[in-house]
């Protein structure tokens, strides 16, 4: 692909963004997204069937980069704590610097239906299940090296997944930054270590 291609459709997908978070998904028609990418509309379905097509690669590549941004946290050496305080921080950061992202999941998520709305439940089920599986695995650990207390490794995965959404809904919607999440981090992070290990961390989370 000419480099002049791959800059069109780089731009299309950061306008589409925008235009999804600013609009909403049924609010914004390709027209509106040519026109702020300045071509023709005819020209993005060069790169597009439809703009359900749009949505859901904005979706799979929003994932991805999370993943790819965050994952490593979990995987590097260390304790238990220290690589879960590390992907914390990590999330977190990330969805500061990427709050389109974040956007762009949420609505997927909740404001597309019919065939589309479908397509993107069965995309987000295949991604919790990996996520789950791997969490689940990850704490299986934990507990067999004695770093958590001994409870089902499911259920501890479920309970973590369920803490980071809080915090990430929290931060996108949050009007009032002294009840913002990411305000009180490191107090969010010692009640959860304390709950799942008996004792305080020893790894801070800064602010």
């Amino acid at each position: 692909m000419i480099p002049e291609a791959i800059s069109t459709h780089d731009k299309l997908r950061r306008e589409a963004a925008a235009l999804f978070a600013q609009r909403g998904y049924g609010g914004t028609s390709m027209s509106e997204i040519a026109e702020r990418v300045g071509v023709r509309k005819a020209s993005l379905y060069n790169y597009y069937d439809s703009k359900a097509d749009l949505l859901l690669e904005l979706l799979e590549k929003g994932i991805e980069a999370w993943e790819e941004a965050c994952r490593p946290a979990l995987e590097s050496p260390g304790t238990t704590e220290a690589r879960l305080a590390a992907y914390l921080r990590e999330v977190v950061d990330f969805a500061e610097r990427n709050p389109q992202t974040v956007g762009i999941v949420r609505l997927a998520a909740t404001q597309v239906g019919g065939n589309l709305g479908r397509r993107v439940k069965v995309f987000l089920a295949d991604h919790e299940k990996l996520s789950r599986d791997y969490l689940t695995s990850f704490f299986a650990q934990a507990v067999e090296d004695g770093e958590v207390k001994t409870v089902d490794p499911e259920e501890l995965s479920l309970f973590w997944s369920t803490f980071i959404d809080g915090i990430l809904i929290n931060q996108l919607f949050a009007t009032d930054k002294a009840k913002d999440a990411v305000a009180h981090l490191p107090r969010l992070w010692e009640f959860f270590w304390r709950g799942v290990s008996g004792h305080r961390p020893h790894t801070e989370l800064g602010e």
